[in-house]
């Protein structure tokens, strides 16, 4: 799948390092704004890309139409998030079908039980036996023993990818993936939360925490939790309690914390579903969730629609929006760029996070919902 020919192969990785440092939108404001001279930049869908122009395009295209990827996305659970994430990447597959004539066969499997490494593996080594050329992995499982299973598929011939993984974890040189393209869970999340904490509560508050399933994911974002509040003697963790990452767990993990500690007044949920049932427990019990002066703040991590609508309702204080959108877009363009077109590719890439509230909700919501609303 590697372009073969040399003088094009350059011509073409020269005008394509625009793409390091460039986004892309198809918006109908960007559209709007487009200037004369970037018109022909449009495609005949009416998308406007912001990768080089026409001539750049039919440059490229002339070297790649016609190639046809496999491509397998293997979350660890189906939840809002990670279709999210999927969506992000429909948004990445029509532009390389639009622009550069890319066929993209891409198939998701999840496990029926959250987090089933088992059936994850049966899943890896069923595409690597079908030829696939990439397959996207975000995994629960044993660090070695996921990575002997990539291994052995890049050995077959199938490149793997992890997404959504806490790379931070492990020395890069451990990694056996080609690239993680994900956000680092450490200080990308949770020392994001823990700063949010003591800036709202001025240092000093009594915090509970609604936490998943042991691993990865929980380990990371406690571990830069901890460090952002350790610089406030004033803020004490006063309980912690499983919500295994889904509403009816969080909403029962925080009915059992509040009985014990009524005078809370931050609580952290881990995940974003999480999050909501402890605004459910905190309703519940007749307690005041917080109006900006006072009440009880509870902010959780993701980014999903449902938090977004819970926050712009008054309920939810804030959540992270930790890149499921360009998760999505950045694991395709790496494909892309690193199979197709032959470039090298960072072994780690994190994608940007943020700290969504009342303040900048719209913006979050408004990209989230355009990559939802992008279909194949």
């Amino acid at each position: 799948m590697v372009i073969k020919n040399a003088g094009l192969k350059l011509l073409v990785l020269a005008l394509l390092a625009i793409i390091m440092v460039s986004g892309c939108s198809d918006s109908t404001s960007e559209a709007n704004s487009t200037t004369e001279s970037d018109s022909s930049a449009a495609t005949s869908s009416g998308a406007v890309y912001q990768w080089g122009d026409n001539q750049f395009a039919e440059l490229v295209r002339n070297n790649t139409e016609g190639t046809t990827l496999k491509i397998g996305f293997a979350p660890p659970a189906a939840s809002e998030f990670y279709d999210i994430i999927e969506h992000g990447a429909n948004t990445m597959m029509n532009e390389l079908s639009d622009r550069f004539g890319v066929e993209i066969e891409f198939q998701m499997a999840a496990p029926s039980e959250h987090q089933s490494v088992e059936s994850q593996v049966a899943t890896i080594e069923n595409w690597t036996s079908q030829g696939y050329d990439a397959i996207l992995v975000s995994s629960a499982g044993d660090f070695d023993s996921m990575n002997a299973v990539y291994e052995k598929a890049m050995a077959e011939g199938t490149m793997i990818y992890m997404f959504n993984m806490p790379a931070e974890m492990w020395d890069e040189d451990e990694l056996k993936a080609v690239s993680v393209i994900s956000y680092n869970n450490h200080y990308q999340a949770g020392y994001l939360v823990g700063q949010y904490a003591a800036e709202k509560l001025n240092g000093e508050g009594e915090i509970l925490l609604i936490w998943g399933l042991p691993g990865h994911w929980s380990t990371s974002r406690k571990n830069g939790f901890l460090e952002a509040i350790d610089q406030y003697p004033g803020l004490e963790i006063v309980g912690e309690q499983r919500g295994d990452y889904v509403r009816d767990k969080g909403m029962q993990a925080a009915e059992n914390l509040l009985q014990a500690n009524p005078d809370v007044d931050f609580i952290y949920g881990e995940n974003e579903e999480m999050a909501i049932g402890a605004v459910q427990a905190v309703e519940g019990r007749g307690m005041k969730l917080w109006d900006g002066e006072d009440g009880i703040i509870v902010v959780g991590a993701d980014g999903l629609m449902s938090g977004y609508e819970s926050i712009k309702n008054g309920k939810l204080t804030a959540t992270v929006n930790v890149g499921p959108v360009d998760m999505g877009r950045e694991f395709i363009k790496s494909v892309f760029m690193h199979q197709v077109l032959g470039y090298t590719i960072d072994k780690v890439q994190n994608v940007p996070t943020v700290i969504v509230d009342e303040n900048n909700v719209d913006a979050l919501e408004a990209y989230t919902d355009w990559a939802l609303n992008t279909k194949r």
